[in-house]
């Protein structure tokens, strides 16, 4: 996939992209350039340095490794990994990725950091019960921008059923009462085409917690550039496609087999339903997709905060105050006291 590494028409540095405005921008002379305006640019030949998106990839991204969580982030040359944002140890610099772990695809990041610290206080204050102590110890500054790794798959495939139904129909002549059995062979074919089929290329536990965001809007989607991963970190994918093509096999035959079925309708009952599924064409893309995520400790315990880098929705898991729920079980029990004794005075 050929793309461009954007480079400033000014000055010739490296472009970022800002999640906070969505355009990208040069720290060196404060250019700033819509994605528009950048590709007018490139068709303009204002813009070197065109390359194999692949090769980019390869040269400049970083992993790092976490020893005590086995976590393994991807990062830019530019940019620190100092902590795992899953057990906040320390990682360590493994070195250049292997060949062929460059993303086709990519949703950028549209929430700025300090917009998602501003959310995650005001979404733990709307918890009632929360430990009021928890707020002095979040460590906002542990708040890490994260690329999770997807399949995207287009697949086509022609699907075929095959079934025996049978209908039943009853009617009286005098004192007569008859019966027939009409029994047949169905056939049903056709052609299935599924879209943007999207499933995990990461198989982590700690990775569940991202459960709670989805979904993404693949609208968004975008072809990838290094500059999207600048200043942020991704998860390095760790399901292939060869191990992640039987859970898209069962999704287009599960969808073929609910489209076939609709068309076996009017009969009193169906039974012996067989499917054969042939592909015609599949197209899988590598992509990723944006989270801001946060773990911590407190009082010896593990919580986490994530939020759709794209979408804003937020999932996590606050410390409850014992003595918040504590007041509100005393408060129902004398409550329910309270109405015990209305009651028997009225008796």
């Amino acid at each position: 996939m050929s793309t461009i590494t954007y480079k400033c028409p000014n000055c010739d540095a490296d472009l970022t992209y800002r999640p906070a405005t969505g355009d990208f921008g040069c720290e060196y002379c404060g250019s700033s350039y819509t994605e528009e305006q950048l590709n007018e640019l490139i068709k303009n030949r204002k813009i070197i340095d065109e390359q194999k998106e692949s090769a980019a990839f390869d040269e400049h991204a970083v992993v790092y490794t976490c020893p005590s969580c086995g976590a393994e982030v991807i990062t830019d040359d530019t940019t620190a990994a100092t902590f795992c944002f899953y057990c906040h140890n320390p990682v360590i610099l493994k070195g250049r990725l292997s060949g062929g772990m460059a993303p086709d695809k990519v949703i950028p990041f549209s929430i700025p950091k300090e917009k998602v610290k501003e959310r995650l206080i005001s979404w733990c204050r709307s918890k009632k019960y929360i430990d009021d102590g928890f707020f002095g110890e979040m460590q906002l500054e542990k708040l890490t921008g994260v690329y999770f790794p997807f399949w995207l798959v287009d697949s086509d495939v022609k699907a075929t059923m095959t079934a025996r139904a049978s209908s039943l129909r009853v009617w009286v002549v005098g004192d007569i009462e008859y019966t027939e059995t009409s029994v047949y062979a169905l056939t049903r074919s056709g052609d299935v085409k599924l879209r943007e089929m999207t499933l995990k290329a990461l198989d982590r536990e700690d990775a569940e917690l991202l459960n709670g965001i989805y979904p993404y809007d693949l609208s968004g989607l975008k072809d990838f550039s290094m500059s999207f991963l600048s200043g942020f970190m991704a998860e390095k994918r760790n399901v292939e496609r060869a191990s992640a093509a039987p859970q898209a096999n069962e999704i287009i035959r599960s969808a073929a087999e609910n489209r076939l079925e609709g068309t076996l309708s009017g009969y009193g009952a169906v039974s012996g339903k067989n499917m054969a599924v042939d592909e015609v064409k599949s197209d899988w893309k590598y992509a990723l997709m944006p989270a801001w995520m946060m773990t911590y400790r407190y009082k010896g315990e593990l919580y986490y905060f994530a939020m759709n880098g794209q979408t804003g929705k937020i999932a996590g898991r606050v410390p409850v105050s014992r003595k918040k729920t504590n007041r509100l079980m005393w408060t129902i029990a004398a409550a329910c006291l309270a109405i015990g004794a209305l009651i028997g005075g009225l008796v």
